[in-house]
Parts: C-alpha cells; structure tokens; sequence
C-alpha cells in the first residue's frame, strides 16, 4: 500500500484507517480483524469499530462465524458506486444552483444578516 493510494482513498471520502484497512484487503481477500489490524498498522482497539463502520458505508461485508472474516468490496464495484454517488450529488447540486434567482437567493446580504442574527 502507499501514501499515495492512502490520500487518494481518504479523498474519495475514507478515514485513514479505513483506506489503510481496504488496501489490506483488497490484497489479502479475507481476513481476521487481528491479521488487519497488524498489517494496515490501525490500532487493535480501533480495528472492530472501524470494520463496522466500514460495513455500514458498503467498503466490506462481515462473514460471520469462527473466526469472523472480513472481505472487502471489489474495487470496481466500490468505483462504480462512489462515481454514481458523486455524480447525483452534482447533478443535484447544478440543479439547484441553476434555480437561484436573485429574487429567491436564500444568500443575500439581506437574508444572510437575518440568518446571523438568529444564529
């Protein structure tokens, strides 16, 4: 793993230990959260917290059992889903900036001194 696809993970919206978790397993297919733990270099009391979260954002899937295992999502299907991701949240975003008026701009001086006020 190297600095460089760790950045470029943590850009893509990981943690730190998420992206040095998922390059582990994108090597290894499978592991225990000790072996993880050891080779990603993420602290032992952080590793199962982490995996979970990891679980919750679709990076890994948890394989139940003795051990548990933990295996990561393919990167291509990981890729795919981060690109379609992204591009919603910026047709959204075109869309709704595209529908400001002047007359409906919410970040008006006028609207933003009332928003100060009130915060």
């Amino acid at each position: 793993m190297t600095l460089k696809l760790i950045e470029n993970l943590q850009k893509l919206g990981f943690t730190g230990n998420e992206a040095k978790i998922y390059s582990v397993l994108v090597c290894f297919k499978k592991a225990r959260a000790s072996e993880l733990a050891e080779n990603a270099g993420v602290p032992r009391p952080k590793i199962y917290g982490t995996l979970r979260g990891m679980e919750k954002k679709g990076y890994v899937r948890i394989i139940e059992g003795e051990p548990t295992l933990f295996c990561c999502v393919q990167p291509e299907e990981l890729i795919f889903r981060i690109r379609a991701d992204f591009m919603l949240s910026l047709n959204e975003t075109a869309n709704e900036l595209n529908t400001l008026s002047p007359a409906s701009n919410v970040f008006s001086s006028e609207n933003f001194h009332k928003l100060r006020v009130q915060v």
